[in-house]
C-alpha cells in the first residue's frame, strides 16, 4: 500500500539533499523537512529545492498535489514524527554513524534511517546505531540529478536484511522505503546483500576501465570511445539492460563472442590516466580540461542536452506508466 501525506526528512542541505527534498516533495502531499546545521543554509536550500519543484510540476514530472519543503536547523525538528529520514552528510564514516547515533535517539522504531551513500560501507555506518537501530538501517542511494534520474539503490545493512527474513516486503525497511519511492515517481532497485559501490557505480567503473584499456593501447582516442558509447550501445541501454540485449542477441552468441572479448578485457587495478590528469590540473569540467578540453559554453551546452533527454525519458516513463 503506498504510503502518503507522510512527514519525511533530508539530512543535509548540499546538492543531493535540495534534489531528494524536490523529489520527494514531487511525490505527493508530504512535509518534507530539509535540515542544515545553519539556518542560513537551511532557507538558501529549500529556495534551490523549490526551484527544482517547479522545475518538475511545470514539466508534468510531479504528483497533481505536491508536498512542501519546510527547511530547518533543529535536528529534533526535521526528525520527530517522521517516516523516512534520508541523510547526505559528508562522505565519511565516523561522522555519518555520529549523525545516526542521534537520529535514532531522535525518531521511533517505526522511522526507517536511510543514508544517501554508496562509497561507504552500509553496515560499517550502522555500527553507530544499536543492535535494534541497526534493524532499520538502509541505504537509498539517489543518482544525480535526483530530479532527473528515477533510479534509487535500496540497500539494507546486514542487521536489517536479517531481521527481515521471512517477513513480507511491505514490514521491512526495505521494502517500505522502496514502497515510499516508487510512490514519488522512483524506480528503487533492491541489492539482495551488500556490495561496495552497489550496482550503478560498479557497471561504470566496470564500462571506465575497458575505455581506459582501449585508450591506453592506443586503439582509439577518447572522443572515439565517447561516440562508441553515445552513438551506438548506449542508445540501446536507455530501453533495455545488458541481460535483455544478451537474449535479444541470443545467449549462445553472447557466449560465443564472451569466449573471444572476456580474456581480452582490460584488468587495470588503478585508474592510471587520471594518475597522469591530475598532476597537471586536469581535474574534468570543473577545470575546464580533463580527458578532453572544455570551455564554459561547451560546458553549459553538453550539461543541457544530457538534462533535456534526461527529462525527455522521464516524460516517455510517465505517459507509459499513465496508460497501464
Amino acid at each position: 500500500m503506498t504510503e502518503v501525506g507522510l512527514k519525511v526528512a533530508v539530512v543535509g542541505s548540499g546538492m543531493m539533499g535540495k534534489g531528494i527534498a524536490a523529489c520527494l516533495a514531487a511525490g505527493g502531499p508530504h512535509e518534507v523537512m530539509l535540515y542544515g546545521r545553519r539556518a542560513e543554509a537551511a532557507q538558501d536550500a529549500k529556495k534551490q529545492a523549490d526551484v527544482l519543484l517547479k522545475f518538475m510540476v511545470d514539466n508534468d514530472i510531479a504528483a497533481k498535489s505536491c508536498g512542501n519543503i519546510v527547511p530547518t536547523s533543529s535536528l529534533k525538528e526535521a526528525v520527530t514524527g517522521a517516516a523516512f529520514v534520508f541523510e547526505t552528510i559528508a562522505e565519511d564514516v565516523q561522522i555519518k554513524q555520529a549523525m545516526f547515533k542521534e537520529l535514532e535517539g531522535l525518531t521511533t522504531s517505526s522511522t526507517v534511517l536511510c543514508t544517501n551513500t554508496s562509497s561507504l560501507s552500509v553496515t560499517e555506518i550502522s555500527k553507530g546505531l544499536t543492535d535494534a537501530g541497526a534493524t532499520r538501517f538502509v541505504a537509498a542511494h539517489f543518482i544525480g540529478p535526483a530530479h532527473l534520474v528515477p533510479l534509487v539503490e535500496v540497500c539494507p545493512c546486514t542487521a536489517a536484511a536479517a531481521a527481515a527474513e521471512g517477513k513480507p516486503p511491505s514490514e521491512t525497511p526495505v521494502g517500505r522505503v522502496s514502497d515510499f519511492l516508487k510512490s514519488c515517481g522512483k524506480k528503487p532497485v533492491i541489492l539482495k546483500k551488500e556490495i561496495d559501490g552497489f550496482l550503478a557505480a560498479r557497471l561504470q567503473a566496470a564500462l571506465y576501465r575497458e575505455c581506459l584499456h582501449i585508450v591506453e593501447c592506443g586503439v582509439a582516442d577518447p572522443e572515439a570511445v565517447d561516440g562508441a558509447v553515445f552513438n551506438g550501445f548506449g542508445r540501446r541501454f536507455t530501453e533495455i539492460g545488458p541481460f535483455i540485449q544478451a537474449d535479444f542477441a541470443g545467449v549462445d552468441l553472447t557466449q560465443r563472442t564472451h569466449a573471444t572479448f572476456f580474456p581480452q578485457l582490460g584488468a587495470a587495478q588503478r585508474d592510471v590516466r587520471a594518475d597522469r590528469l591530475v598532476p597537471e590540473g586536469r581535474l574534468g569540467v570543473k577545470a575546464l580540461k580533463g580527458h578532453h578540453d572544455w570551455t564554459a559554453e561547451k560546458v553549459q551546452e553538453v550539461a543541457g542536452r544530457r538534462d533535456a533527454e534526461l527529462l525527455r525519458r522521464l516524460k516517455v516513463d510517465r505517459a507509459r506508466e499513465s496508460k497501464l
